[in-house]
């Protein structure tokens, strides 16, 4: 059952990116403190797989499982905490990784809104696909930033893989995976991808004692929205860099140089229309 602090801000989705609980804050700090922490982005399958495949690699002593909202989501809460509720199970007889007792919720809809929704017809004009996807990834990462900077993890674990048994996705191509990686590093934290290379299923089932590919998940509204009607993707690997490069770099940093600067929201809004104005005029 979802407890009910955790099911309002789920339902309200609030902007909480650094306005965290004080208590919560002193927990996780006091628990990385001296270990090697990473932060766990729990979604589906892929990232409880990736979070298995990190805690065997030795390379870490604390795990904290975070969820972060965008506002598109459909689907079951319980599902998704469920998921970070196996996670000390799964990890059991690994000697030295301990979990997190608590999943930390974060989000933010109008940073998400900025960067992938209110300007997507005039970015999907300029570079001739719709970026919406990858937007949305380079958010899931980066608001998991200023709390890892605050506690000290020094790794965000992530399940992003480039194919899916030969399927691709747009959010999931090389150029958007390195673009990820290099915000992630301009903040000293380290975005690791262990399934980033890995096209089976079935050995990510082998990580997950046998959990099926589309099982306990949310899903989007926006899904698949890149995709053409015989569900193929379109699109210049030029055009996603330059995307990448003028737009959602260059926001996704300035977004963050204002968390680093105090716990106040920015104008999320204001800044992608001056990016966007300074590319136009440049």
């Amino acid at each position: 059952m979802i407890d009910e602090e955790t099911a309002r801000v789920l339902l309200a989705r609030p902007e909480r990116i650094t306005r965290l609980d004080a208590g919560l804050l002193e927990r996780l700090s006091g628990l990385a403190s001296g270990a090697r922490t990473a932060l766990v982005e729990i979604a589906g399958r892929d990232s409880v797989a990736a979070a298995v495949a990190a805690a065997r690699s030795g390379e870490f002593d604390v795990l904290v499982p975070t969820l972060v909202y965008t506002g598109t989501e459909f689907g079951d809460w319980e599902q998704v905490l469920g998921n970070a509720a196996s996670l000390p199970g799964r990890l059991e007889g690994l000697p030295g990784v301990a979990t997190a007792g608590e999943m930390v919720v974060l989000g933010s809809p109008a940073w998400w809104h900025a960067s992938a929704g209110r300007f997507s017809g005039e970015l999907s004009s300029r570079y001739g696909f719709n970026p919406t996807c990858i937007a949305c990834h380079m958010y899931l990462h980066s608001a998991r930033l200023p709390l890892a900077s605050r506690i000290g993890a020094r790794a965000i674990i992530s399940g992003e893989r480039l194919s899916h048994d030969r399927l691709v996705k747009l959010n999931q191509l090389e150029p958007a995976l390195e673009a990820y990686r290099r915000v992630a590093a301009s903040r000293g934290v380290t975005l690791l991808m262990p399934l980033e290379r890995v096209e089976s299923g079935l050995e990510v089932a082998e990580l997950t004692a046998g959990w099926p590919d589309s099982g306990g998940q949310m899903s989007c509204v926006l899904e698949s929205s890149y995709r053409g009607t015989d569900g193929e993707v379109r699109c210049d690997e030029g055009a996603i860099r330059a995307y990448l490069e003028e737009f959602l770099v260059p926001f996704t940093s300035r977004v963050l140089d204002a968390f680093a600067g105090g716990n106040s929201a920015p104008d999320y809004l204001a800044i992608a229309g001056d990016v966007i104005t300074r590319r136009s005029s440049g």
